[in-house]
C-alpha cells in the first residue's frame, strides 16, 4: 500500500510540473517521434510583417530599384531578438530569418490587411525558449540586404543573456549609397501562456506582430522630352543634386515602445551624422556645395553618337530626346535584366536617401534641397532648377518629429516634436517617405505612366508621396 501511495505522489508531483510548464507556453501540438509514442511540445507565436505597400516577387541577390510607386521590398535577412522590458533589458531569445524576399524556400509569405501590403512570417517558440508567464518583453526587428551598409550586421556581438543597452544604427560607408532597410519594434505581455501585443496584464485577444517599415526615404525621376541642346551646347546628362545627406540611419522611434501620443506623426526623421564630402554644386557656386542623389547619362539612353560617344544621338534630328529617336534603348548598364519597363523616349532614375532635416540656417541661405540640372559633357550646368515640393496630404505638415541618440548608439532613442521650419524649396526628407517627379505606377507596366516633359517645364514639381503610397496613415 505504502509502494502504491508514493507512485501514486511521484505521478501527481511529475503531473503538477506539466501543468506548470504548459501554463508557461500555449498552443500545444503532439509531435510524434519514431519509437517513443507521444511527447507534447509547447509552443508560443507571434507574427513579422515587413510592410512595402506593393508585393512583386523578385530575387534579392543584387540592390533593387525604385522602379514605381508601388513598390516591392527585396532583402535577404530579418533579424530579431526579444528582450526583457525592464532594465537591464536581458535578452532572452533571437532569431535570424534568411532568404526573406526568395520566394522559393518560403521563409516569408505574401500578407495584406487593408490598402498596405506586404510579406509575414510567424516566429514559433518552443521548449525552453517560451518567453514566461505575466512577464513583459519587447521584440526589436531589422530587415536588411547582406552587404549593404558597409556588411551591416544586425545585433553584431549580441547573444543570449547579455544586457542590451544600444539603438542600432547603420552608417552608409565612405563612397557608398543608401540602401533599402526595415526596422520595427513592439512590446508584448506573456498571459496565460500566450503572447499578446500590449505590455499589460489586461491583455486583449489580439494577434501578437512587430511590423517592419521602411526606414529610409525614396526618390525617382521619370523624364521624357529632354533637349539636345540648351544655349547652342549639346546636353549630356540630367543630374539631381541636394543639398544635405546624413550617413546615419538610427532603428528608434517606434510605437508601442515610445509616447504613442506624441508619436502618432509622421514627418519621422531618423538620420545623423551630416556628410560633408561634396561631390557636385548648386548652379553659381565655384566650389563643390551639394551630393549627387542620381546622374542620368543620356548616351546610355540614345546611343549612336559617332562623333562623340559621351553625348546622346537626337536620331531624327528635331531637337529633342524622345519616342521619335528609334536609337533609344533602356540604359542596361543602371537597370539589367529587364528590371524595369519603359516606354520608347522616356528615361529614368532613383536612389534612397538617409533622412535629414534643413535648418532655419539653411532657409535663410536660400538654399534649395533639391537642384536639377543640364549638363554638358564636361560638366557644365547648362539649366538648373530649383525642385518645388507639392505635398500628396492636403493638411499642412506644421510639425516634424525627430529621432536621435544624445548619449549615442548605447543610448535609447529620443523622440522630439518640433514646429516645421521649412518652405516649397528648403524642405526636410522624412523616413519611409517617396518623392517622385513623374508619375509611374508599376515597375512592369507603362499604360498610366506619366514622364515630365522636358520640353515644356517651367517649374519641376517633386511630389511626396505619404508611406509609399499606402492609403492608411502608418503608425511608426
Amino acid at each position: 500500500m505504502k509502494r502504491i501511495m508514493k507512485e501514486y505522489l511521484l505521478e501527481a508531483a511529475a503531473l503538477a510540473v506539466w501543468l506548470i510548464t504548459l501554463a508557461g507556453c500555449s498552443g500545444s501540438e503532439v509531435i510524434q517521434e519514431e519509437g517513443s509514442g507521444q511527447q507534447e511540445s509547447v509552443t508560443q507565436q507571434f507574427t513579422v510583417v515587413v510592410e512595402s505597400v506593393g508585393e512583386l516577387f523578385s530575387q534579392a541577390d543584387s540592390r533593387r530599384p525604385i522602379s514605381s510607386v508601388d513598390p516591392e521590398q527585396s532583402f535577404d535577412k530579418l533579424s530579431l531578438i526579444i528582450t526583457r522590458y525592464e532594465s537591464p533589458a536581458e535578452v532572452v531569445y533571437m532569431k535570424t530569418l534568411d532568404g526573406w524576399s526568395d520566394t522559393h524556400n518560403r521563409v516569408s509569405v505574401p500578407w495584406s490587411q487593408g490598402d498596405s501590403r506586404g510579406r509575414k512570417a510567424v516566429v514559433t517558440l518552443t521548449g525552453d525558449e517560451c518567453l514566461e508567464n505575466d512577464r513583459d518583453y519587447l521584440v526589436y526587428a531589422i530587415g536588411y540586404q547582406s552587404g549593404t551598409y558597409g556588411g551591416y550586421e544586425a545585433f553584431a556581438g549580441v547573444k543570449p543573456g547579455d544586457n542590451f543597452f544600444r539603438t542600432e544604427i547603420a552608417d552608409v560607408p565612405e563612397g557608398g549609397i543608401a540602401e533599402e532597410i526595415f526596422a520595427g519594434a513592439e512590446s508584448f505581455h506573456v498571459h496565460d501562456g500566450k503572447i499578446y501585443p500590449v505590455a499589460s496584464s489586461e491583455a486583449e485577444e489580439e494577434e501578437a506582430v512587430v511590423v517592419l517599415r521602411r526606414q529610409v526615404a525614396g526618390t525617382f525621376g521619370y523624364f521624357t522630352r529632354i533637349p539636345a541642346q540648351y544655349a547652342g551646347e549639346s546636353v549630356a546628362a540630367m543630374q539631381l543634386v541636394t543639398t544635405r545627406k546624413n550617413r546615419t540611419v538610427i532603428f528608434g522611434g517606434f510605437r508601442g515602445v515610445d509616447d504613442e501620443e506624441n508619436f502618432r506623426k509622421e514627418n519621422v526623421i531618423n538620420g545623423m551624422n551630416p556628410r560633408t564630402d561634396y561631390n557636385a554644386a548648386l548652379a553659381g557656386s565655384a566650389v563643390n556645395n551639394a551630393f549627387v542623389v542620381y546622374r542620368i547619362n543620356l548616351a546610355n539612353w540614345f546611343p549612336g553618337n559617332t562623333s562623340n560617344s559621351a553625348l546622346p544621338l537626337d536620331q531624327n534630328g528635331d531637337g529633342y530626346l524622345d519616342a521619335e529617336d528609334t536609337n533609344w534603348q533602356i540604359d542596361t548598364d543602371r537597370y539589367p535584366d529587364s528590371s524595369i519597363s519603359l516606354p520608347a523616349g522616356t528615361v529614368f532614375n532613383d536612389s534612397f536617401l538617409v533622412s535629414v532635416a534643413m535648418t532655419e540656417a539653411d532657409i535663410a541661405a536660400g538654399l534649395p534641397t533639391f537642384q536639377m540640372q543640364l549638363l554638358s559633357a564636361n560638366g557644365k550646368i547648362l539649366k538648373h532648377w530649383d525642385v518645388l515640393l507639392r505635398d500628396s496630404e492636403e493638411e499642412e505638415q506644421t510639425v516634424r518629429t525627430m529621432v536621435s541618440l544624445p548619449d549615442g548608439n548605447n543610448g535609447r532613442a529620443v523622440v522630439t516634436v518640433e514646429d516645421n521650419p521649412e518652405t516649397e524649396y528648403c524642405y526636410s526628407v522624412v523616413r519611409n517617405r517617396l518623392y517622385t517627379m513623374g508619375v509611374k505606377s508599376q515597375g512592369q507596366s507603362y499604360g498610366e505612366d506619366e514622364p515630365i516633359d522636358m520640353s515644356q517645364v517651367d517649374d519641376l514639381v517633386l511630389d511626396s508621396r505619404h508611406e509609399w503610397n499606402a492609403v492608411n496613415i502608418i503608425f511608426f
